[in-house]
Formats: structure tokens, sequence, C-alpha cells
């Protein structure tokens, strides 16, 4: 073990002490006087501070134990030992030759400094604390949330009761004071049993760590990412300070991001060759870079599928993309030499990693590389781009970092104007027209290229011979074998020829261009002879947060959630044509497509919260910012399959970060729609700044679906755009070509069924031709009028004539004139200014009904 591996463990592993305190675990060295007296600091009544350090010292001397590579002999290790670091990161450093104890304990200071001011001690407050929802938390334009909320002390699951926050009235929580104000909620009981039970499950996991037989970077790395796997299971909804004012940053997240500022600090002054001489805690100067890579041209890449192509090809794009923008990812800080920890965030084709400064150079030759593979396999459909913004120490504090995450999207917005400007500089050729295939173009994509490895072969739905290229067929064969994969075997560097010669038992395997990575889709967990070490190898469980195995090979365990496509459902089996031929009334599939609204705002902006003494403070520390991608991500990625199980006419095809791209019989997409803006309230602590709008698109099954993604795009950005009165506000979905709030949905799901009632009852679609007569007068009126008055709008002759009409079909049918009467209030009723009124979405329901209404052969 070199320094920076010995930085980055002791950094790591610094707090994860508090964990074990709060569970009366590891506590043997609580009775060593030496012990405390070495590692412990003392307050001035002589009492021991910051004891946590003597359970973070047992925790890691188990480790140790346990993995003999994280102990080297000292005459091949550095004097200052990863285990002294975790543990010695609160007594202050007396002995000037100790510059990496005096490193950790700077990183940690710059982590810790996003903590709000106003630390107190109570008895027992270490175990009455829970994690404050962040979420709860977001407010925009200096607007208060309220509520507070705070989440369930226990290990992550795809469950409700393990991710769902609940108010502190709901948890028992009581207040109290300091300074004579209430300011801090604590259960009335210790939650000490709770944290022993995941103490236990922790540690009995750690039990079954691989086993590694000789060091390596590659098996330095390997445990680093079982660790962190198992650190985010069980320490994401841990506070990692419970003495502070609101504790919304996990355990989890403070130690993962206080590592890669350590690694950062630790590069970039072993690269300026002065840390035996520095000043850490240096507050000015511009040490780490914040990196921010995307991917452009995803969309297209996703969508440029016909009808030929099948619907699991369309999943196979999506999950493609997903595991290109990791690998990318991961080979940067492969050839940087830095941890996993460094990657601060990653999904939805976007990452954000935490790099020393001084790596600018190599970081910009490593991208240009990868472009240059994604350009030969993907003809510029595809490009990596980066922004970057330059950080000191002082940036990590409490409502700097929002900021510089603006300024590494704006960075990255102007690279994105010139793709592949270093290849075009250095390819005379670049421009060049290829040679056409002799076979003719690829029927999913249109590719037509001569190395496009074009061929024939049975269409979906066995709908004769068609050409598909060999991009296009990996794709599709992605798609098809997730649906059995439970594992994603990453095999990178000189394992994948090991890997290769063994022979595992595979459904798939593909080579991520760009990386020197080639990953397998198993069924179970792969076997090699027993003396094979793959320390270079990951092995992640797909939507189960399984244990490490114990494997003998030394590979990494770990877990990914991902929306798969689910046989189980009735439409497990179905091509475009399925979702269209199984739907109810009319023979449409449909296309949603949600995200989250002014995320990008709510990111920079919205971490401002109000303070105790008044006033409202900017608290957008890298944590918080990379808590609320992760939160967003567990939900998209993960519960929305578990909210959709409830739908057997609907399959994910897309779903992380923060969007949705869900393919189904169009007549049960409202309802899903609607289900997930529900359950995200929820999960957002009903915070009324975190809304989500939607559009959905129909098509007939032949129809390009290329096509019906721009249009449900189209339709999604109507709902962004929705006005209620003269007021925008989002939070809307747009459905048959209207926009309406998510405030009335209920409402026109209910006029939609009076309408097939009405129509059931009459055997007739008289109210569905009255009612559109209102909706074409209301649409000349506002082809007219800009923006007519409520008064104008709702005293106009289609009012008159609709109380005419109505009340001729109540004569004629005396059944009806009750459910008439009732139409005829809710039509009539003006609203208040600033609302949505009726005759803004009627066209919805009275659309919906006529679809639900309509027999096809």
């Amino acid at each position: 073990m070199n320094e920076q591996d010995h930085v980055v463990f002791g950094s790591l592993l610094h707090d994860i002490g508090k964990f074990f305190q709060r569970a009366e675990t590891l506590g043997a060295h609580y009775q060593d006087e030496d012990i405390k007296q070495r590692y412990c600091q003392t307050d001035s009544q002589g009492g021991w501070v910051g004891s946590h350090v003597l359970n973070t010292l047992s925790f890691c001397e188990r480790l140790a134990a346990q993995l003999p590579i994280l102990n080297p002999p000292i005459s091949e290790s550095p004097p200052e030992h990863w285990v002294d670091l975790a543990a010695h990161h609160h007594r202050p450093v007396t002995d000037n030759n100790a510059y990496l104890a005096k490193l950790v304990q700077a990183a940690d200071a710059f982590a810790s400094a996003e903590r709000e001011q106003g630390e107190f001690q109570h008895q027992g407050i270490h175990q009455k604390t829970r994690l404050e929802a962040l979420l709860g938390r977001v407010t925009l334009k200096n607007a208060v949330n309220p509520a507070n909320y705070f989440l369930p002390l226990a290990e992550l699951a795809l469950t409700e009761a393990a991710i769902y926050p609940k108010s502190a009235e709901a948890w028992g929580m009581h207040a109290e004071q300091k300074d004579g104000k209430s300011v801090w909620l604590a259960q009335a009981d210790t939650l000490s049993r709770d944290y022993k039970k995941m103490a236990v499950a922790f540690l009995q996991e750690l039990d079954a760590f691989p086993q590694y037989g000789q060091t390596s970077p590659q098996a330095l790395r390997a445990i680093s990412r079982t660790l962190l796997a198992l650190m985010e299971k069980y320490l994401s909804q841990v506070p990692a300070a419970t003495n502070v004012l609101r504790p919304d940053i996990s355990l989890y997240d403070h130690l993962r991001i206080t590592a890669a500022i350590a690694e950062g600090l630790y590069r970039y002054h072993a690269d300026k060759h002065n840390l035996a001489s520095i000043d850490f805690n240096d507050l000015g100067t511009k040490k780490w870079l914040l990196v921010c890579g995307d991917f452009s041209g995803i969309q297209n890449f996703i969508y440029k599928i016909t009808s030929k192509g099948a619907a699991k090809g369309l999943r196979g794009r999506s999950l493609f993309m997903q595991l290109l923008c990791d690998a990318a990812a991961e080979q940067i800080l492969r050839t940087l030499g830095l941890y996993p920890s460094a990657r601060i965030y990653s999904s939805g084709g976007k990452f954000y990693l935490l790099i020393a400064k001084t790596q600018q150079t190599a970081l910009t030759s490593e991208v240009e590389r990868i472009n240059q593979a994604l350009l030969s396999e993907f003809r510029g459909e595809l490009t990596l781009s980066i922004g970057m913004a330059e950080l000191k120490a002082d940036d990590f504090k409490e409502g700097e970092m929002g900021k510089h995450w603006q300024a590494a999207n704006d960075d990255l917005q102007k690279k994105r104007q010139r793709p592949f400007v270093s290849q075009i500089d250095q390819d005379a050729d670049f421009f060049m027209p290829e040679d056409l295939h002799t076979a003719g173009a690829c029927q999913v994509c249109d590719r037509d290229d001569a190395s496009a490895g074009i061929h024939e072969e049975t269409g979906p739905d066995n709908g004769g011979l068609f050409r598909i290229c060999k991009q296009c067929k990996g794709l599709r064969d992605i798609g098809r074998e997730l649906v059995d994969a439970q594992y994603l075997f990453w095999v990178w560097g000189a394992d994948r020829v090991t890997v290769r010669k063994n022979k595992p038992s595979y459904l798939h395997r593909i080579l991520l261009p760009g990386t020197d990575c080639t990953l397998y889709f198993l069924a179970e967990p792969p076997l090699f002879a027993p003396d094979i070490a793959l320390y270079d190898c990951h092995l992640e469980s797909l939507n189960k947060l399984a244990a490490p195995n114990g494997n003998q090979y030394g590979y990494s365990t770990g877990f990914r959630f991902v929306g798969k496509w689910d046989t189980a459902k009735e439409s497990g089996e179905f091509e475009f044509n399925g979702f269209a031929d199984h739907a109810i009334g009319i023979k449409r599939l449909g296309v949603l497509r949600m995200d989250v609204d002014n995320l990008g705002e709510l990111f920079i902006r919205g971490l401002q919260f109000k303070q105790p003494q008044g006033g409202v403070q900017t608290m957008g520390s890298l944590s918080r910012v990379a808590t609320l991608s992760r939160q967003l991500h567990l939900f998209f990625a993960g519960y929305l399959s578990v909210l959709a199980d409830a739908f057997p006419r609907c399959q994910i095809i897309y779903a992380g970060g923060d969007d949705v791209f869900i393919l189904g019989s169009w007549d049960e997409l409202p309802d899903l729609a609607h289900k997930i803006r529900t359950e995200f309230r929820r999960y957002c602590a009903d915070n009324p700044h975190f809304t989500i709008s939607g559009g959905i698109a129909l098509a007939t099954g032949k129809y390009p679906i290329s096509k019906t993604a721009a249009t449900a795009g189209e339709a999604e950005s109507q709902a962004k755009h929705l006005l209620r009165g003269n007021q925008p506000k989002k939070d809307a979905l747009s459905f048959l070509g209207t926009a309406i709030g998510w405030e009335h949905f209920d409402e026109a799901k209910q006029l939609r069924d009076d309408i097939c009632k009405l129509t059931e009852d009459t055997n007739s679609n008289a109210i569905i031709d009255r009612l559109r007569q209102v909706v074409i007068a209301t649409d000349e009126l506002n082809a007219q009028m800009p923006k007519p008055t409520t008064a104008i709008l709702y005293w106009n002759k289609w009012r008159w004539r609709l109380i005419y009409n109505l009340k001729r079909m109540s004569q004629r049918d005396s059944e009806i004139e009750q459910d008439l009467k009732a139409l005829q209030t809710k039509l009539l009723t003006i609203p208040p200014e600033n609302e949505q009124g009726i005759l803004d979405w009627l066209q919805m329901p009275v659309r919906w009904a006529e679809f639900l209404m309509r027999k096809e052969r």
C-alpha cells in the first residue's frame, strides 16, 4: 500500500465508528485508558470527546485482520497507517512528519464545513436523532417548507417502509430547546436497538467479503468498491452528525465525499512535490476540479429505431447508454489512478467526478481518446463532453457548491457546441463520404455504410426477413437478455483475457467502446478455477441489495437498480403491435415521458434553509447535491419498478436520474403517470417544490417509435409550459393534446367516467358530440383572443347552447336527468382567477371517453 491508498482508506472510514457507537457495538477500546489517551480529546471538564474514534479503531482493526493485504508489513508501508489515520482524525497532530494525518484531518474539516451552525450536546443525542429528509428541505424563491420529515433508520430496500420519509409527528418526535427556541427534534426513546440490528447485519456481510491472496492496486480498489456498496446499503439513512440543528447529511455521503476530497488533496500536493511542507488548511488555493461529463446525442441514439425494431431493442439502447456512462466515468478514474469514491454521481448519461487540478491535462487527453473510439463505433452519433469548475477548500463550506455545480455545467454546454473538434483537426478525411453496404440499409436504424455488418434475419412478430446491422442486433440482444439477467459482471484490463479463456456461462457479452471493459450479462454468479485472481472485476446484482458473496477470486460486489422488462406481466412478450392490440378502446400504444420540473434550479438555488435566528442561508454543499442526485436516482431507477408492477400492459424503457420513458397500452398510461406523480410527491416529503410533469403520445404499432417518442417529448414540453390563469406553473400532464394540472386529474378522470356512463346509458354518442361543440367554441374564442378573460370565456354563446342541448337530452330520457344536471353544474362553474378552469382541459376527458368507447376490429 502506498500513501495514496492509506489516505483513501483512512478518510473513507474515519467516522464509521459513529454507526457502531450508536449501536453499542465494537466498544472494547473504551476500557483502555492508553488507547483513549492516544486517540481521543478531552473537554474543559476532563471528559473524553469524540469517543466514536474508538469504535472506528475497532472496526478498522477488524477489517485489517480479515483482509491481510490492508495490513502490510512495516517495511512495505509508509510510516502512517490508514488505521491510525482513520482513528486519529480528531486529535491534533503535533508531529511535523505526520503529514498524512494532517491531510486527512483537513479533508474531514472541509467536508464537515457544510454543517449548519448551532452544534450542541444533549444526553443520548447520538441515539435519538434520525436523518432529516433533504428532499423535504429544498425550496425555491426563498419560500420555506415548514414540515419536518425524517427517514427510517433502516438499510436500503425497495419498499415504502424502508425509504419513504415520515413527519416528525408520525415518528413520535418532540422538540428540544436551545436558547429558548425549539431547534432539535428528538425521539422519545433511544434508537439503539435499530442501530444494533443494522450493525450486526453489516458485520455479518463484512464477514462475507471477497478474498485476496496478494496486494495490488486493483485489489485495493476492489475492496473499496465492495465497502462503498456495503456502506450505501447500511449508512445511507444514518445521520453523519447528530449534534447539529438539521441532520440532513448521511454518514455514507459524508464518508465518500471526505475520501474524494482527501484523495484529490493528496494527488495535488504529490504532483507539486510538497506534501511534507505544506499547510493543508489553506482555504484559498484552487486544488480540485469538479468535472461534469455528459453524452450528447442520447435521445436520437435511443429512439432511432423503426417499427421493424423489436420493442426490447428500445430497452437495450437505453440501458446501453447508462452502462456506457458508468464505464466512461470508471475509465477516466482508472486512467487518473483514482479510487471509485472520486465519482460523486453517475446517472442518466451524466456523471460528476472530483479530481486534483493537476490532473486536468491527463483528463482532457483521456476524454479525447474516448471520443475517438466513440467516433469510430457510432459515426458521430454519440460524443462525450466534459465541463470543469476549479475548487478551493473554502468552496466546500456551506452555500458555495451550487455556483460551482452551475459553472461546471456552463463549461460543459460550451464544449458541447464543438464536438469532435480535436478529431477534426487531426483527420483530414473526417468528412469524406463512406462506401455504401451492398445489402442495403439497416431497417432498424437506416445505417447503410459498408462497415455496418448488415445481414438479414426474421423480424419481430415473425414479420418476414428484414435487414439489421451488427450494432442494432447487439443493442436489441441487450434488451432481450436483460430479461433473464440477474447480474452484470464488469471485467476490466488484463482480466478480460483471463475471463475469456475460462469461458464462464453468460447470457450476453458486450464491449463498451472507449474503455478497456467487457461486460457480461449473467443468470448466476460466475465460477472459475480456484486459483484464478480477478481483482479487476466487479459483480453487480440487479434490483437486489445482495450481500458480498465471499468469492475466492477477489472480484468486488455491489448492486444496481434498473427498470427491467418484466416478462411476468401480460405485456412480457409484446412487440410494438402488442401494446396497441391489447389496448382498451382504440387500438393504440402509448409513450409516456416524465421528468422532474426545475431540477437544475433546485440543485443550484434550492438549498436555501431558514435559520433559527431568522433569515435564509444557502447551504448547497457537495454532499447535499450528491445526496439529492442519489435519492432521486433511487426513486426512478429503483422504486419506480415496484410502482409499475400494478400496470400489466406497461413496460419501463428507461428510468433513472430524474426522468422516465415508459411504453404501454395507451389506456393504462394516464393512471400510471398519476401514480408516479403521487408517490414521487410522498417520497419527497410532500414538498411542493418537487413537482414532475409528463406527456403521453399515442400511435399505431407500426408507426416509427422515434416519432412517437418525439411527440411525447413535445407533449411533455406542453405540460411544462402550462399556465394557471396568468401564472406559469408546471406540475402537469399533457394527454390527448391537452395539458392539465395534476390538481385536476382526478376531476378529469371522473368526468371521463361520467361521459362514458351517459354514452352507455343512452346508447348514443350525443353527449360526446355536445361537449365537442363546447371544446370547438372555446378553441375558436382562444384563437380570436390570445388571452380572453374568464368572464368572456364562460359567458359565451356555447353556454346557452349547452344548457339547451342538455335540457333536450334530459327530456328525451328522464333517467339521465340528474346526471346531466350534475354535468351542467361542473361545466358552467366559473373558476377562480389564476386557476385552470374546466374549459381549459375539457377536451381531454371528452376524447378520453370517446377513445375508450370506440370499438375497432
